[in-house]
This record gives C-alpha cells, structure tokens and sequence, in this order.
C-alpha cells in the first residue's frame, strides 16, 4: 500500500551499506554543488508539537486573508502560487510534528502529533469550503494567466479541489459539511489509533510452538508454565499462518487476528459510512462512492462493479479448483477423508503444497534474504535501473536511533542531491501497524527558484530477530519491500515544481507503477542478484529460483477473489445508505465472490485500515493492476535492467507524477494506449474480456 501525502489538495479533497557506486570526481564536484539535505528535527516535545501547530496554522491563515483582501484582479501568480506556497511552507515546517503519530516511541508526542494532524486537517476542510476563496480560484481560471504545464494542472486540481470540499453549498449546508468533514477526520484517527495501539496476543502449548520455526519462537514471551505468548499482529501472521501445524492453535490465531478492535472499530467504521453517506448527499450524488469515483479514472461505481463482477465470474472456478487442491492435502495430513479446507488452513496448507508439490521451503528460502543485505541488493537494482546511488548516513537524524536507517539520494550521472530516504522496519508499541511508504515531504521548488529536496519514509513490521541473529526475510515480504520502495523512488523522483502536483498519482492509478515492479522479483536473474545466503552469501541455486517462479500462481486465483472481496464489500458499504451492518455485508460479499464463507463470529472490518483512506477506493489496486502488468510488458521486451528502458519510466511516469492523467503518462511510456491482455495472461484468460479498464 501508498500514503498520499496531505497536501493542499487532499484537505480540499477531502547495518551493512548497499554497494555504492564511487561518484568520480567530477560527479563528487557536482554532489557538492547540489542542494542540501532537508533538515527536519524529530525530538520534539508535546508542548513543542502544540506551539508550533498554532504557529504555522495561523501564518496560513495570515497568507489566505491577505490573498483574499487583494483588489487587483485575480492571477495565478497574486492568487493561487501563495496558496499553494503556503501550504506547502506548513508542511515543510510541521513534517515532524504532523508525522510522528505513526511512529514516536513516547505516546505523549503521538498524541500531540495526532492532535496537530487533526488541527491541520479541520483547518483546511474550513478553508477547502469557503465560498470567497472558491470565487478567487474561479476567477483565475477564467483569467487564463497560468502558462506553463504545471501552472495549469494546479489551476485544475484546485478548482476541482474546492467544488468538491462544499465551497458551492449554501451556508446551511456548508456549514454541516465542514461539522461532518472534521467528525471523518476524528474518526479515522482513532479508528487508527485504537489499531496502532492494539495488543491481542494468544497463548500456546510447547507442543503448539515445536512446528514453528526456532527464529520465530526465539522472540515470543515464555511463560512460567511453559507456554508461549503470540502477539497477534502484521508482523506475526505470515510465520505462524505458515508454519502452525496445529489447527486448534491456527483456528485461535485467525479468531483473534479477524476480531482485533471489535467492537470499537466496528462502530467507528459503521459512523464513517453513516457521515460518508450524508456528505454525499449534501454534494448532490446519491451516494459516497458516485462522490469519490466522479474525480477517479474509473468515473463511477457501476463501471467499478462490472469491472470486479466480471473477473470474479472468470476466475472463481479456478478459486474453488485452488481450494481443492489444498483440501487434498489436508485429508493427507489428517488421515480425514472429508476434511475440508477452513480459513484458517489456507496459508498453512499453500505453504505445504509449496513445499511438496514444488518443493519451495519458504524457511529454507528466508535463508537467502537476510534483512541488511536484501535492502543493500534492492538498492543497487534501483541503481541500476532508475540511475540513483544512495549513500548511507550512519548516524542519521532520525525519531529512533535504534531501528531507523537513512540514506541520502544522489542522480547518479550528474551526481545531483534528490533527496533524504528513512526505513523504519521493525514493530514496536504504538508505531503503525502495516506496511507503507510515506512521502514526507515530495519535491518542491522554492518561491526563490532553488530545490528544496524531498524526504520520504518507509514503515514496516517485519518480525524482529532473536538477539543476536539477523532479521531473514520471506520472498513475500521482499517483494512487499521492493513494492513500497518503487512508492519510495515515485516520491523522490519526481520532478514537478508544485507539493500538490508531485505527491503523487490520482489514487485509483497509484498502485501501478509499484505493482509492476513487484514482476521484477520473479525474474530468474534479478532474484539471483537480490539474494545472498546469511552463511555463505550464496545466490538462490537456479533449480531453487525455478521453483520459486513456478510457484508464482499457487492459489492465485483463490487471493484475487479476496482482493475482489474487499473491493465489492468496500463498494457495498459505501452505496447502500447511510445505515450498514457492515458484519453482514462482509459475510454476503465472502457467499457472492469468494469459495469460503466469512467465519461467524469475527469481525475483520474492524482491524481493515483501508476503509480510511481508501473508502470507496479499495477497487484501484486490482484496477491499477491492469495497467501495471502491461508497462512491466516494456521491461520484458527491452531488458530489465535496460536503464533506458529504466530512464523512459523515470521520465514519463515517475517524474510528471500528478501534472499529467495516468493513461497519458502510459501512453508515452508504452508508445501505445493500455491493452489489458498482461494482466488476464496471468489468470489464464485470453481474449478481450469486458472489463472496461480503459
């Protein structure tokens, strides 16, 4: 997953280093010449957070009253570039303070940073709603006075911006869409929080735990009797899922893990719809997702249903065909000749089949990706690929010096400073709880002309190690690394002059670039570079890698009509009205589109953090699917690692980011329109299905 960052238009809107390529001289002449690091100050107190929040807020506010008291007529240079300049001055000012709620290990600077991010976000849902400002952008677009490229596209994004924040209502109802507005932003918050925060756990016998691997047990709590304390969370789900021979103990972990935050969540969620739902209205659609889908490449919520309906109707029969191959292997195992396959067997079972039917021991696999030398790897591919070289800062300013690593980015061929990268990949209490990368800050040019570089971070939640032991990492979770990196690169990349414009991609297209990516990990000889043996620094043999890559689709089909799942119960919630059960729309939509029914009992909608951020919007990561399977087509073709091939992505996808439409951006990428053949090839399908991608 990405995080857009908050800027101007989405309040509207609602170790070892890697290996470094030695700069020459004159490359090393040219870094120095380069703009420096942004410096940002991460040990900030609550009291410190308070002030400067209050501070900056209020010096917006100077800018906005100012822009409107000017009498001379509307321009984009008197009116809009200090709009967007002093917003983007906030956020230069404020990234720590607005920030460190994900990730700050004193809980008192998480609150104050998430009351800092609640007062930045209620600010500009007020403003975002003002009629006066709303005229004042009007009239500059009328003028005609932006020029260039980027001057226009933020012209555009800002009118679209306001007419969607209420600044067109009557005051009655502005006044209640900006009530209902800041109530979403508090409920997200701490539908947030309460996950960020949350500590189930379940126990397990000694017997339970001998099928798990030593590293993993390594780091669990022992009890005085002999049993085993399992957090249950994102960094813990896959090695046990994987390994827990024990269906008892895996049936507990699955109950536990699909009821974290019930109910609290669960309310907070059915509220948002209830508030979604009236927001909508009050901006005359029918529903919220005709809200969100109006300003998406999918356009509506009927063109996104018929997009699901139909893959699911292709690849359901081979879902239920995964499933029943995995049902053999559990009556194997069981000696049961009726036993069939429960939620909670899926990974268990897929991971078995790995290992005997394609003999892929992901254990034995980790062992090729210990941790360091995995992100040292990765970067040098991106290296190669996108013509960057970073360099690692070893002591690095950072909001935790134990786990946080940073480096600096450099274009490698001018020896050009981009930017400032964090990874911060280890759990601890009260940090996020996913997987994402956050684009800090994105890239900027000054009111001066000069280059203030962007800052972006990565926060994850591999399993920590035993002491003493490297952290290894499953195939799965470098290819989530090295997805999160590609959002990474985008954010550093870019080359728009505006934060609104070089934030990233309009969300629903936002996926794509990183999916297709995520191929690359596939690939016989890129797998064979990233990995290395924690004893002897051995590549992955070819025999090992070609089992790998023929398990690449093991119940392929089963997961995607998961992912069609969510995206359908996302949709459901969200055009249904504003009272929704949401527990038993989740268990129809799993009936409608899955092979195995939602398990009585559990909630997993309270623990489903996309439902902020992604509410009417989950459909984007198997629609910029589509798009993405086709650019990795270029690759294929050209090399991959051809860094021209690499340069063309860097310059027609990555750079323009949101100052040009997606299928434009593929267009001169690909030299053709998107054809979605890649992404059916993967299913099997071959044709031209109806799906109406384009």
């Amino acid at each position: 997953m990405t995080v857009i960052a908050t800027r101007l238009l989405a309040f509207f809107s609602l170790a070892a280093v890697c290996v470094q390529p030695m700069l020459t001289p004159a490359l090393a002449a040219a870094a120095l010449e380069s703009p420096h690091p942004t410096v940002v100050n991460w040990n900030i107190t609550p009291v410190q957070i308070a002030a400067d929040c209050k501070r900056e807020l209020a010096a917006v506010d100077t800018v906005v009253k100012a822009v409107l008291a000017r009498k001379s007529a509307r321009t984009f240079q008197n009116t809009l570039l200090p709009l967007e300049n002093a917003e983007a001055d906030l956020n230069d000012r404020l990234v720590a303070d607005g920030f460190l709620f994900n990730m700050a290990t004193d809980k008192a600077v998480r609150d104050a940073s998430l009351q800092c991010n609640t007062d930045q976000s209620n600010y500009f849902t007020e403003i975002g709603a003002r009629p006066d400002l709303f005229a004042a952008i009007s009239a500059v677009a009328k003028g005609r006075t932006a020029k260039s490229v980027y001057d226009r596209k933020l012209v555009d994004l800002y009118v679209v911006a306001f007419q969607r924040s209420g600044a067109g209502l009557p005051p009655a109802k502005r006044k209640e869409f900006v009530a209902l507005s800041n109530q979403l932003t508090d409920l997200g918050n701490k539908f947030a929080e309460n996950l960020d925060n949350d500590q189930s756990a379940i126990t397990i016998t000694a017997d339970q735990a001998a099928s798990l691997p030593a590293d993993f047990v390594a780091t669990l709590k022992q009890r005085g009797d002999g049993t085993y304390t399992v957090p249950v969370n994102e960094s813990t789900v896959v090695p046990f899922y994987n390994n827990e021979k024990d269906a008892a103990a895996r049936k507990t972990y699955y109950l536990a893990y699909n009821n974290r935050q019930h109910p609290a969540n669960t309310v907070i969620l059915e509220k948002a719809i209830a508030i979604r739902d009236r927001l909508a209205h009050l901006m005359g659609y029918t529903n919220w997702a005709a809200y969100v889908l109006a300003d998406r490449m999918a356009g509506s919520p009927g063109r996104v249903f018929r997009f699901l309906q139909n893959l699911d109707v292709k690849i359901l029969p081979k879902a239920r065909e995964d499933l029943s191959v995995l049902a053999s292997l559990k009556q194997q195992e069981t000696g049961n000749a009726n036993a069939t396959i429960d939620p909670w067997d899926v990974t268990y079972y897929s991971n078995m089949l790995n290992k005997t039917k394609y003999a892929v021991d992901n254990e034995a696999i980790k062992q090729y990706f210990p941790a360091a030398t995995t992100i040292d790897r990765v970067m040098t591919l991106y290296h190669k690929l996108l013509g960057v070289t970073f360099v690692k800062i070893d002591d690095p300013n950072s909001w935790n010096k134990n786990d946080v690593l940073s480096y600096n980015v450099f274009d490698t061929k001018t020896g050009k400073f981009i930017g400032t990268t964090y990874f911060d990949l280890y759990p601890r209490p009260g940090k996020f709880s996913h997987f994402a990368n956050w684009p800090l800050l994105p890239a900027r040019r000054l009111p001066d002309g000069s280059y203030r570089p962007p800052i972006t971070a990565i926060l994850g939640n591999w399993a920590r190690p035993a002491p003493g032991n490297p952290s290894l990492l499953s195939h799965e979770e470098v290819i989530t690394f090295f997805h999160e990196f590609g959002h990474n690169l985008a954010a550093l990349l870019s080359t728009a002059p505006y934060e609104t414009l070089s934030g990233g991609f309009r969300q629903d297209f936002v996926e794509a670039p990183s999916q297709m990516l995520e191929n690359f990990m596939w690939q016989p000889s890129i797998l064979k570079e990233v990995s290395s043996n924690v004893n002897t620094g051995a590549p992955l043999a070819d025999d090992l890698i070609a089992k790998i890559v023929a398990a690449r689709y093991v119940n392929y089909a089963y997961f995607t009509t998961r992912q069609i799942q969510y995206a359908t119960t996302d949709m459901d919630y969200h055009t249904m009205g504003p009272r929704v059960d949401t527990t038993a729309i989740w268990a129809k939509v799993a009936r409608e589109t899955t092979p195995l029914p939602m398990v009585e009992g559990t909630h997993p909608q309270a623990s489903f953090g996309h439902l902020f951020g992604y509410d009417a919007g989950y459909y984007s990561y198997l629609w910029a699917l589509v798009y993405a399977q086709d650019m990795f087509t270029a690759f294929q073709k050209g090399g991959l690692e051809n860094p021209v091939v690499g340069m063309r992505y860097r310059r027609e996808i990555l750079q323009p980011a949101r100052t040009l439409e997606p299928d434009q951006e593929v267009q001169a990428f690909l030299g053709r329109p998107m054809n979605p053949n890649a992404f059916y090839q993967n299913f099997g399908i071959t044709g031209s299905p109806n799906v109406e991608a384009k």
